[in-house]
């Protein structure tokens, strides 16, 4: 599956205690519905997470993957970020609510109609959303 069609929905923290588990940032308004999303997936889609336990905790949810029963298992997926097909997430409410990855490869233009060029990615670093836009050559 390309990446176009894939949307990230989550990012595995640190390890949490003992038992598994991991601090996981979900990228959502509703953060606790991530385990209705059924299997996330690294990014290659080759390996996959089932959510065994979720709760939340300050400013992140904690979370064990079906098979991650130490600590030294959550510690390898630290940094990892989870994907899920496009077609396994709801469609937005309304028009001016979007997926980043809808965004990616729509043409950017002035309120003229000049061209700009394309959305390349959409970059977050902590302050808001940046478009990466592409010139048209």
């Amino acid at each position: 599956m390309t990446a176009a069609k894939r949307i990230r929905v989550a990012k595995i923290g640190a390890a949490h205690g003992i038992r598994g588990e991991v601090r996981l940032f979900v990228d959502a308004d509703d953060p606790i519905a991530v385990q209705e999303l059924g299997a996330l997936e690294d990014e290659s889609g080759a390996r996959q997470f089932r959510i065994v336990s979720l709760r939340a905790a300050k400013d992140h949810l904690i979370a064990r993957f079906e098979g991650v029963n130490d600590r030294t298992a959550a510690e390898r997926l630290t940094n990892l970020e989870l994907f899920v097909p496009r077609e396994r997430l709801p469609e937005p409410e309304d028009e001016r609510t979007f997926y980043h990855a809808d965004l990616v490869g729509l043409r950017v233009e002035t309120k003229d109609g000049t061209t700009l060029g394309t959305v390349a990615a959409v970059q977050n670093f902590g302050a808001g959303d940046i478009l990466e836009i592409a010139p048209p050559n």
